[in-house]
């Protein structure tokens, strides 16, 4: 009966490169990931200064409190503190900025479902597939073809995930349509603590109806456009280092066992690798 044992691998051949040849390709695969490293991290605060603006703004109401105490609101130009008023008004969600009253997340947002799309359906192509969980897998044809942010429904409730590229979200997940910018509309997500709506059913799910009766404090289109300005510049950045990052990944991943293998040459590598990731 065929079989495979520990006496059997062990008694392969296998080929490697000497000593100083493999201190060398540490060396070099070591820069590359120090190099994905840090452009991941970049993206980390990145994103942190997008949350932090956001709370800034529509949450702790700084400008609007700062215009309150006689004081002008701190890192924006006179003409953007012109935008927010100078008084705080009670509302159903408490104290919120003069004119800013609470409106159904609805009135702005749809969460739209995705589709099933099983793996032994799947083309292998370069959209990726969405699940709660994030990326699943890839496939030759989008779903949407514009940006959008993907929300789990079933499995990992409220996970949420930003995608500038064409994807394919499956039918555990709901993307995002909007008629307020996506960068808002993304941050807003994040303090509603989609991820404690769950239904307490056999299998976790998110009911969007619940989702869609939270209130949320109404901003005027000039202060969020605005938001959309700074929060786009800060994602494009991020798109970019993520595209370098997966450059990056792909030569690794790419060129370590050919090097190993010994099929090619470091020296050839460095001469062949694009100026950014050298």
């Amino acid at each position: 009966m065929p079989n495979l044992n520990t006496a059997i691998v062990q008694a392969l051949p296998i080929s490697f490169p000497g000593i100083q040849e493999q201190q060398r390709i540490a060396r070099f695969v070591g820069v590359l990931d120090d190099r994905i490293t840090l452009l991941r991290e970049t993206n980390v605060t990145l994103e942190a200064i997008a949350q932090a603006l956001f709370k800034s703004w529509f949450v702790d109401f700084d400008p609007v409190r700062a215009k309150m105490e006689g004081r002008a609101p701190e890192g924006m130009d006179e003409a953007t503190a012109a935008l927010f008023p100078d008084a705080l008004e009670e509302s159903e969600l408490g104290w919120v900025p003069k004119g800013w009253l609470p409106i159904r997340l609805d009135s702005f947002l749809e969460l739209a479902y995705g589709k099933a799309l099983k793996a032994e359906n799947r083309i292998p192509g370069p959209v990726p597939v969405y699940g709660s969980g994030g990326i699943t897998g890839w496939h030759e044809k989008p779903l949407i073809d514009s940006p959008s942010i993907i929300v789990g429904r079933k499995g990992t409730v409220g996970s949420l995930y930003w995608e500038s590229r064409p994807f394919y979200p499956i039918d555990t997940v709901f993307y995002v349509k909007a008629k307020r910018p996506l960068t808002y509309c993304h941050q807003l997500l994040k303090t509603l603590g989609l991820h404690d709506m769950d239904t307490d059913a056999a299998v976790p799910g998110l009911n969007r109806e619940n989702v869609y009766r939270l209130l949320v404090p109404d901003a005027p289109a000039n202060v969020l456009a605005v938001f959309d300005a700074s929060a786009n510049a800060l994602r494009n950045s991020i798109d970019h280092s993520e595209a370098q990052a997966q450059t990056l990944s792909t030569l690794r991943d790419t060129l370590l066992p050919r090097l190993i293998s010994g099929q090619l040459r470091l020296s050839d590598t460095m001469a062949e690798m694009p100026m950014e990731a050298a």
